[in-house]
């Protein structure tokens, strides 16, 4: 009997130590959007089920006609999952179709285009024009090209910044959107964190939030624009491609894709775009099957939701790298936040980015090699806690000063933001 009172006691303390452990405060649902994630012959409220596993909550549906989105919307609905939609009538009828759809739970807005040349702004802010005259509520979608397209008169301007203020001046919408697939042929593209500091710029000196794109499939791309090779051809191609004119992102990885996350996070991105679903490495087989590609997608899109109160709506005070040589167009870390007395890394080197976020100033550590574990020294003052991938907030003292972040991971600390009270 008294076995089971002390047992009982145990229990009751514990329970209590677990229900009374800090935790971040949740600030909203980071979107995370699919590109196609499920077909148009698929589509079913389990599909879209599959789709919410994985941690998407939004899904470009890109469908043949008007009654195949209206399909598609219904099963959305029932499986929580909003909706981005494409079809011919979008185009040819866009007031037409627009009322037919605006009121629709499901719905997330209307996709109009994908890379767009300079000389396609004007008509998509035409079309945008009709679509918005019919509805106020819902927004635009175009996502604009990567700063580094191998044919670059596409951009049709001077250079990349004016390709993307030419385009944001006529075409108003809640964000930004750009693509660009970073890990290719083993390694990281050079110009990756060029592309995502002139977005963080954008947004720190602007106000423009933007969205990103993490590759969640394995494909070939051609320097010359080609067509994109067919399954069939692919494990040919993968062995005997040339590289002067092929780059090969190979299947993701867990720590892969958690580079790309949350290194978009840690610059300032709103939303975290999923391209793409199908195919060879991807999320999901010809078959529609889950793939070990699925789970790690899984596996950190909960994370990062679990962490939303540090990104969401979050203020870029600085962003910088460390490392013995650091990617072209960022800055060295040279000054650190007060609380903060030591960070040091040694390996490959890390993203340090200071986010407000409220009441709470985040230091976000972003480990750039997607193959090594990076060690991490860090001593901080008593004000300053590591905030564990559940959101749990620990006194960061109680941790020693020398820790591993691993391949492609983030480590986090936080600390009042001065003249706030934290929460």
């Amino acid at each position: 009997m008294k076995n089971l009172i002390v047992l009982g006691i145990l229990v009751i303390a514990s329970l209590g130590q677990a229900m009374s452990q800090e935790k971040l405060k949740q600030t909203g649902l980071i979107p995370v959007m699919s590109w196609g994630g499920i077909a148009q012959s698929e589509v079913s409220v389990s599909s879209y089920k599959k789709l919410k596993d994985v941690g998407v909550n939004i899904d470009i549906a890109f469908f043949s006609s008007a009654d195949a989105i209206a399909t598609a919307l219904d099963a959305a609905a029932k499986a929580g999952i909003k909706l981005m939609i494409s079809c011919p009538e979008l185009k040819a009828e866009p007031e037409k179709t627009v009322n037919r759809f605006k009121n629709h739970p499901a719905l997330e807005g209307y996709y109009l285009s994908d890379e767009p040349f300079k000389v396609q702004f004007q008509e998509l802010a035409d079309w945008q024009k009709r679509i918005k005259s019919a509805d106020g509520n819902h927004y635009c979608f175009v996502n604009l090209l990567p700063n580094i397209n191998s044919n670059q008169s596409k951009f049709g301007t001077k250079d990349y910044k004016e390709y993307i203020d030419s385009f944001d001046n006529l075409f108003p919408a809640p964000y930004i959107s750009f693509d660009f697939y970073p890990v290719v042929d083993g390694g990281l593209h050079p110009r990756w964190f060029e592309n995502l500091e002139f977005f963080a710029n954008k947004y720190k000196t602007e106000g423009r939030p933007y969205w990103a794109f993490a590759l969640t499939t394995s494909y070939l791309a051609y320097s010359d624009d080609a067509v994109q090779p067919s399954l069939n051809d692919f494990y040919q191609l993968y062995n005997s491609y040339k590289p002067e004119k092929t780059f090969v992102h190979d299947i993701p990885t867990l720590a892969s894709l958690r580079l790309q996350i949350y290194a978009d996070l840690a610059y300032g991105a709103q939303g975290i775009e999923y391209w793409s679903f199908r195919g060879f490495g991807s999320p999901l087989d010809a078959q529609g099957k889950r793939t070990i590609v699925f789970d790690h997608l899984q596996k950190v899109s909960n994370e990062i939701q679990q962490l939303s109160g540090v990104f969401l709506g979050a203020k870029i005070l600085s962003v910088a790298q460390t490392g013995m040589d650091i990617p072209r167009e960022t800055t060295r870390l040279s000054l650190l936040p007060k609380p903060i007395k030591l960070l040091e890394t040694i390996g490959e080197g890390a993203v340090v980015s200071v986010l407000e976020n409220g009441n709470n100033t985040f230091v976000v550590i972003v480990n750039r090699d997607f193959k090594n574990a990076m060690k991490l020294i860090i001593s901080t003052d008593d004000s300053v806690k590591k905030v564990l991938k559940d959101g749990s907030l620990i006194p960061a003292t109680e941790y020693a000063n020398s820790t591993e972040v691993e391949p492609g991971d983030v480590a986090i600390y936080c600390y009042p933001t001065a003249g706030k009270r934290a929460k």
